[in-house]
């Protein structure tokens, strides 16, 4: 009983359909593993940024042979997730830097975060209450927030541009109105 019969077995056909994802699966994997270790990769000099800029520095951001921003160095920022809004902290640095305050989207006072083009920063994440992932569609990046746990998140700011950083991670009632305005400008 639970057994076909002989004549309907096909041994290449399970082969074939046993090795052919197996073999996508490990190309798919490959061709992720320089973007990925991009987003992540490790702060100092032998990292995709080099060390933290000083006064008067500037990070130079310039794209290499294989496509990915570098820089000579990165500014670092601290972002807190808390129920239900961002908070930006731009560790003293200049007001043509990094700057913070407040606008008005979609009718509604909102955080407002404004990085200079050109500069690298090195933004430091922490959550307060619940989990969220801070979703930066300008940079293309997403990034679990977790409590009592900091992670982080390289960005680049290449090109002028603005954009609403969202919340990509349900935490709670207010989730659909946890936003905050990027503008590099």
């Amino acid at each position: 009983m639970g057994v076909f019969p002989k004549d309907y077995d096909n041994l290449k056909l399970e082969v074939t359909w046993t090795v052919l994802p197996f073999i996508l699966i490990v190309w798919l994997t490959y061709i992720s593993w320089a973007p990925l270790d991009a987003v992540w990769s490790q702060t100092g000099p032998d990292g995709y940024h080099g060390s933290e800029c000083q006064e008067g520095e500037s990070s130079n951001n310039y794209i290499d042979s294989d496509g990915y921003v570098r820089s000579e160095c990165y500014w670092e920022i601290d972002i807190t997730g808390q129920q239900w809004f961002w908070e930006f902290d731009c560790n003293g640095l200049s007001e043509d830097l990094c700057s913070t305050d407040y606008a008005t989207v979609e009718g509604e006072l909102k955080p407002l975060l404004t990085l200079k083009t050109g500069e690298t920063y090195f933004a430091v994440l922490n959550s307060i209450d619940v989990t969220h992932a801070v979703k930066n569609p300008g940079f293309g990046m997403m990034e679990d927030v977790v409590p009592g746990q900091e992670t982080y998140l390289w960005m680049p700011a290449v090109e002028e541009t603005s954009f609403l950083m969202l919340c990509a991670e349900y935490c709670g009632d207010n989730h659909a109105y946890m936003t905050a305005q990027v503008n590099v400008e």
